[in-house]
């Protein structure tokens, strides 16, 4: 399965302190630093991409990271600024900011005692852009014809565990045009590729576990246990997270949200 990545970022600059006029709420022109961070974005964002692995999404995710990098290059903070609406993909973008660091020493020329960053993490595993466009165009017409395209998109990609998404789709527009015996084999079929979906991604996040043992690995395994509906296990590599670091109210409250649908 091929992933589309895209990444982006843009540097926002805060006003130096000594350069800050309350009166205007403007930086004082005369004192303000201009400096040409290209060539150091270059190497933040060289570095990004090496230490990013996205994670498997259904169809495509975004997530926009605000992070500050002080003078020696290391992080002082970060948060999602636009989150994927996935919890695992939201942290594997955060989880890379930090494991990338530390980032090169800010230019003395700069002037500057931090730098304000702002990403974006773009990817899909649709396996082409056609693919992608079938999907996008199933959306935006009468449900007879989304099924067309959505028939179109299955037949490129037939027999592919992550097609699940594609036969949950045609499922929903077979139903609803009254075609309940396809309904009904979409939805076995479905079924069935999930589960071998569930179990490649189990293994695959299992391999880079024992790669690199990280309370970001035992979350990403526990996240896949969790998608499969075992709990148990979803539990127990979740504590193995939280074990391993301070850092840990994010693994926290996913544990009870694990907890919560155990029940």
């Amino acid at each position: 399965m091929k992933f589309i990545i895209m990444l982006s970022l843009s540097l926002m600059l805060a006003c130096p302190a000594i350069a800050y006029d309350d009166n205007t709420n403007q930086c004082n022109k005369k004192t303000a630093i201009k400096y040409d961070f290209s060539d150091y974005m270059t190497g933040v964002r060289s570095k990004i991409q090496k230490a990013w692995t996205p994670p498997e999404v259904i169809e495509e995710g975004h997530a926009t990271v605000i992070f500050k990098i002080d003078k020696s290059g290391n992080v002082l903070s970060s948060y999602i600024k636009e989150s994927s609406g996935n919890r695992l993909y939201d942290e594997s973008a955060l989880n890379s900011i930090q494991k990338a660091s530390p980032y090169a020493q800010l230019p003395d020329e700069a002037g500057r005692e931090n730098i304000t960053v702002v990403y974006s993490f773009d990817s899909s595993i649709v396996k082409t852009d056609h693919i992608k466009e079938l999907v996008q165009m199933s959306e935006n017409c009468d449900n007879r014809t989304a099924l067309k395209y959505i028939d179109q998109a299955i037949r490129e990609i037939e027999g592919d565990p992550a097609a699940y998404f594609l036969y949950a789709r045609r499922h929903k527009l077979n139903k609803a045009l009254g075609n309940h015996s396809e309904a009904s084999d979409d939805l076995v079929e479905c079924k069935r590729l999930k589960t071998l979906y569930d179990k490649k991604r189990i293994e695959k996040c299992k391999q880079a576990l024992a790669q690199e043992e990280t309370p970001f690995a035992y979350f990403t395994l526990a996240n896949a246990y969790d998608l499969a509906g075992d709990y148990n296990n979803a539990i127990h590599n979740i504590d193995k997270a939280i074990s391993m670091t301070e850092l840990n109210h994010a693994y926290k409250r996913y544990r009870a949200e694990i907890i919560m649908r155990n029940k």
